[in-house]
């Protein structure tokens, strides 16, 4: 099972703004509704690092949590939320497992995103509390020295394990920190 709770800009469009936790899968319905209702319960919820912070409001009252939960257990739930809305789905789904190569094999999901407008991100492997920075956005190019967003350049060595989903995202581990790209349009 797969919870999805996203909250999205409207009513113009639904174009995805924040997210919580969108790949989290659970083996039952029941884990997967436990899980939206502990996200949910938080003060903030979480935000797509793809869009950026502090661009729409995030606090629900409790009446938005009890009626968009209940609609969650129906299986899908849209919540109007004055200019946005939450969108959530709890649906069964086929496990897609992230593929994982070394930097030099041409199949690493960095490649997948060559020449795709993205985000690069950073955070501190020792702190967890941490907030994700954001280094870069432009086009991704990829050379068998590292890669290049926009103007920043990042040497990566061959054997550095690259971990992502083709034409989505990608993440690595270099000198202290761990680094994400996110594609930022549809493949």
């Amino acid at each position: 099972m797969l919870t999805r709770p996203w909250l999205v800009q409207g009513p113009k469009g639904y174009d995805l703004l924040f997210k919580i936790n969108p790949y989290s899968l659970y083996a039952t319905r029941e884990e997967a509704l436990e899980a939206a209702r502990a996200l949910l319960a938080k003060e903030r919820l979480d935000q797509d690092e793809r869009v950026g912070r502090n661009k729409a409001p995030v606090l629900l009252s409790e009446e938005d949590r009890a009626r968009f939960l209940l609609l969650l257990e129906r299986g899908k739930a849209l919540l109007p939320l004055d200019r946005y809305a939450l969108l959530g789905e709890v649906a069964e789904v086929e496990e897609r497992l992230l593929f994982r190569a070394p930097f030099a094999d041409p199949k690493n999901a960095l490649k997948s995103l060559e020449g795709r407008r993205v985000r690069l991100h950073a955070t501190p492997l020792n702190d967890p509390e941490a907030e994700s920075r954001l280094l870069a956005e432009g086009t991704l190019a990829v050379d068998p020295e590292g890669i290049a967003v926009g103007s920043l350049r990042l040497a990566v060595p061959p054997e550095t394990p690259i971990e992502g989903l083709a034409l989505e995202e990608a993440f690595f581990v270099l000198e202290g920190s761990r680094y994400y790209l996110y594609a930022l349009e549809p493949g």
